[in-house]
């Protein structure tokens, strides 16, 4: 049986340590982006405006006249 420790053990290390380096901020970034997507779609769909307005009315077109056309 033979050691995996060597002559260059430190750099394999110090590789080892940027990719993953490397792998967690692209992580973050994915998880950041997602964050913010999530938070537009619930700001859009589901709260209302910071006006206290509904953002979820279907606006018509034309007036509709109680008495009828």
């Amino acid at each position: 049986m033979t050691s995996k420790i060597g002559i260059n053990w430190h750099l394999r290390f110090r590789e080892e340590i940027a990719q993953l380096k490397e792998e967690l901020e692209l992580t973050q970034m994915w998880l950041n982006k997602a964050e913010r997507k999530l938070k537009k779609y619930e700001n859009n769909n589901i709260r209302p405006t910071g006006h206290g307005e509904n953002n979820n009315v279907v606006k018509l077109g034309r007036r509709i006249y109680p008495t009828g056309d």
